[in-house]
């Protein structure tokens, strides 16, 4: 009897299905609405009596610990900002060159604050309602750039290097020091007299939308996700 190779068999999965990230594109859709929610009632509403007394409670809270870090969350905006973006693009350059396009994407999001912060026009924090002001910037407080930036780069650190060096095990404690420095980031903005919450809030939506677009596509994501890491590398060299 003559042998006959099998063909492999072809999976009933949609071409579509091959290029977009389901989970990832519909996070991004639901942030990008909710972003959009607030800016409506911004716009509609620049002061809203909620956004005074969370501002109020917040700056009324012993942070403890999370307070130490203020002071450079507030350093780090502007012009150092970009320096920091850049040196981030290098490392991921240098030590994970096949995740480029993602820290680039990345730093595109603060186009969004740009364009943001130009459409709608909002008053800063003043002390006649809140608690304290120590930083008196003259751009528009919505949204806020600086929670745009930390969220942002965050991200694309343990995305870009994390998912490639950190252990299995160790990547949600990398998340979750990740998630911790955002927060702490956010309620900085806020302490500071800087912006108000719902600044902060959309500073968070956009950066999530924008980043999880990224990752919805494969062409991109899969840079990520499905690059192999040294040591797994080491371990097909010695198992061949």
């Amino acid at each position: 009897m003559v042998a006959v190779a099998e063909r492999p068999v072809v999976s009933g999965t949609r071409p579509a299905d091959l290029m977009i990230r389901g989970r990832f594109l519909a996070v991004a859709l639901a942030a990008a609405a909710a972003a959009g929610i607030i800016t409506a009632i911004i716009v509609m509403q620049p002061i809203p009596p909620a956004d005074v007394t969370i501002e109020r409670e917040v700056q009324a809270t012993d942070w403890g610990p999370l307070a130490l870090a203020f002071p450079a969350f507030s350093w780090i905006g502007d012009a150092k900002g970009a320096v920091v973006d850049a040196l981030v693009f290098v490392a991921v350059l240098i030590w994970n060159r096949r995740a480029w396009i993602v820290a680039g994407a990345g730093a595109m999001s603060g186009a969004w604050y740009v364009v943001l912060s130009h459409l709608v026009l909002r008053a800063r924090p003043t002390t006649a309602l809140v608690l304290r002001v120590t930083e008196h910037p003259a751009a528009s407080s919505f949204p806020s750039g600086h929670t745009i930036f930390i969220a942002t780069v965050t991200a694309v650190i343990m995305l870009c290097l994390g998912h490639r060096y950190l252990p299995r095990w160790g990547l949600p404690i990398g998340w979750a020091v990740a998630a911790l420095i955002v927060f702490d980031g956010a309620i900085s903005r806020i302490y500071t007299g800087a912006h108000w919450p719902t600044d902060v809030l959309a500073g968070l939506l956009i950066a999530t939308a924008w980043l999880t677009l990224v990752l919805s596509l494969r062409w991109m994501s899969d840079r990520v996700f499905e690059s192999p890491r040294p040591a797994e590398r080491r371990r097909v060299g010695v198992a061949s």
